[in-house]
Order: structure tokens, then C-alpha cells, then sequence
């Protein structure tokens, strides 16, 4: 292995047990937490919105509710912009396009056509994705990973039992055989499981060890699905319009 590639390891495993000493992985996993409940409302709004305002279009109703939704979607747009900036450290530009025409309607028509408005209507939906990412990870890797941590503390209490406890029971067949002069010698054995308890500090000591490297697993992945939503948010929200700024340019000026 050469020089390069051993220090490229080095740092990667330094990246992997450091990880629960860093203040950005709380804030990744502060981010990935909000994003269980924000995407959820945001695909209930677009997902409600959307039909609702095509559908009553055809008694004038709709397309001020349509507006309504597009004023919404570049508000939260905002939002979101602000907490990939703060938690996540991804910089995002806000400032959008300038608005051609002269005219207050020409500059309204040009924000509700330009490409940039419909793009944080495109984006809320997609973010119910990361919450169900996000939850995933969280309940299955942190939340284990914990619990086997804490076992030396608990392991030993009256009335509670820690271990496993299988439905039927599991067993193993290691084998190894040698091809001997038209012979085929060997050994086979059978292991069977069917309930194991921690008893011991040793053995809730070896379960905690499992623990933490699955919590250090679990906080990489988060850091990772953090970093691929921070390069999406900026993918899809880079340049689009802050909303006040937005109105202010589209009312501003002649009428």
C-alpha cells in the first residue's frame, strides 16, 4: 500500500471513531431530525395544494390558491435554505434572477413562469425522502446502538432479562473435509442457539462494544446522508428566490 493510500485510511478511520466528538455531526443529526416532520407537512401541502387548486381552476377559485401555494413554497424555501446554512454549513445563494419587464404585471408574470419559483415547489416534496432516510437510520442505528452501550448498567437488574431469544431454534453446521486416497475424511459438528442471557459484566462489557460500533456506524451514515441532502438542498435551492426579495422586485418600480 502505498504512502498516499495509508494516510487516506489513517484519516478515514480517524473520520469514523472521532465522529461522536464533533459538534457538526449534532447538527447533522439536528437537520436530519427536523427533516422527519418537515417532510411530511411539506408533501401534505403540495400533495393537498396542488390537486385541489387544479381542480377548482374552472371556478377562478383555484388559481389564487395555486398562487397561494407558490407564495407558501417560496417562504419555506427560505426555511430551508436557512437550516441547510446554519446546521449544515452549505452556502446557498438567494438572491435569484432578475426579473425582466418594466411593469409591475410583467414582473409578476416573470416570477410566476421563471424556472427558479417552480424549483422549491419541486424540491418540498422530495424532502418527505430524507425523513423516511432519516427516521430509518435514527431508529434502527442510534437507538440500537445505545441500548446495546447501556447494557452493563442494566444487565444485572431483577426481573430483566437481556439477551436473545429465538421463535425456533438456530443452528450451525461448521464442516471441513480432505479429499485422502480416493477417501474423503473429515469433521462435522452442530451448534444450536436457543436462548441466550448476559449474565456476566465480561459479556454485557462484549455487547457494549457491539453497541458502539454500531452507533459509530450509524452517526456515519447520518453524516453522510447529512452532506448528500446538503448537496441537493443547494442543487435545487441555489439561486431561487428569497420571497420578500422576490415580492419587493415584483411590485417595485412602474406599473
Amino acid at each position: 500500500m502505498s504512502l498516499r493510500a495509508s494516510v487516506g485510511v489513517g484519516r478515514g478511520v480517524a473520520s469514523f471513531l472521532l465522529s461522536p466528538f464533533r459538534r457538526q455531526t449534532y447538527r447533522n443529526l439536528a437537520y436530519l431530525a427536523l427533516a422527519v416532520p418537515l417532510g411530511f407537512a411539506y408533501f401534505l401541502l403540495v400533495a393537498v395544494g396542488v390537486p385541489l387548486g387544479i381542480g377548482l381552476a374552472f371556478v377562478v377559485v383555484g388559481i389564487p390558491l395555486l398562487a397561494l401555494l407558490v407564495v407558501f413554497a417560496l417562504g419555506l424555501a427560505g426555511v430551508e435554505r436557512w437550516l441547510a446554512t446554519a446546521l449544515l454549513d452549505v452556502e446557498i445563494d438567494r438572491s435569484g434572477p432578475e426579473l425582466p419587464g418594466d411593469s409591475r404585471r410583467e414582473r409578476l408574470v416573470s416570477l410566476a413562469t421563471d424556472r427558479s419559483t417552480w424549483t422549491a415547489l419541486v424540491y418540498l416534496p422530495t424532502k418527505l425522502l430524507l425523513g423516511v432516510a432519516s427516521f430509518t437510520l435514527i431508529t434502527s442505528t442510534l437507538t440500537t446502538g445505545v441500548s446495546l452501550l447501556l447494557v452493563p448498567l442494566y444487565y444485572d437488574q431483577p426481573g430483566l432479562y437481556v439477551g436473545v431469544v429465538t421463535d425456533r431454534p438456530v443452528e450451525f453446521h461448521p464442516a471441513l473435509y480432505v479429499g485422502w486416497n480416493r477417501l474423503l475424511v473429515g469433521y462435522e459438528t452442530v451448534f444450536r442457539l436457543d436462548a441466550w442471557r448476559v449474565t456476566t459484566l465480561g459479556e454485557a462489557a462484549a455487547v457494549a462494544l457491539v453497541g458502539a460500533f454500531v452507533l459509530l456506524v450509524g452517526l456515519q451514515l447520518l453524516n453522510w446522508l447529512a452532506r448528500l441532502s446538503g448537496w441537493y438542498t443547494r442543487l435545487m435551492l441555489d439561486g431561487t428566490y428569497d420571497l420578500a426579495g422576490a415580492m419587493r422586485r415584483a411590485v417595485g418600480g412602474r406599473r
